[in-house]
């Protein structure tokens, strides 16, 4: 089963226990909250795992790459230009179950993801499942 199929699936149901829990125990109900509220909620958490979803895809993809090529996190930070700070780069070396969430953005793992298919193009490396 590919990694896009695994966190699809994921997703799915993560999304799905959420909007049994709420049905179930009410918390999102429209007559404690109102219609446009439960609207609102539902939907924002279906946004959330979207984006959470996406972000764990991407994140995959570039530390899948980055195996490939053998690189290593200082090999990662110096493809990205502006790291803050707080900005902590996934280690290649290290497993990884979720993306961070907090400490790197997606922007990040944009960047290193278009930077990463650019060197893969001229290697014979498989592609990302």
């Amino acid at each position: 089963m590919s990694t896009k199929v695994k966190l699809t699936i994921t997703a799915i149901l993560t999304y799905c226990v959420f909007a049994i829990l709420a049905i179930t125990l009410g918390f999102l109900s429209p007559h404690k909250i109102g219609m446009t509220w439960s609207v609102f909620w539902y939907i924002a958490a279906a946004c959330i795992v979207y984006y959470l979803w996406f972000k764990n895809l991407v994140f995959q993809r570039v530390l899948f790459y980055a195996r490939q090529l053998k690189l290593t996190k200082q090999d990662l930070e110096t493809m990205l230009p502006k790291l803050k700070k707080n900005q902590v780069v996934p280690d290649p070396n290290r497993r990884h179950l979720m993306a961070p969430i907090f400490n790197f953005p997606l922007q990040g793992l944009d960047i290193l993801d278009r930077k990463l298919a650019d060197i893969i193009k001229d290697k014979d490396i498989r592609k990302f499942h």
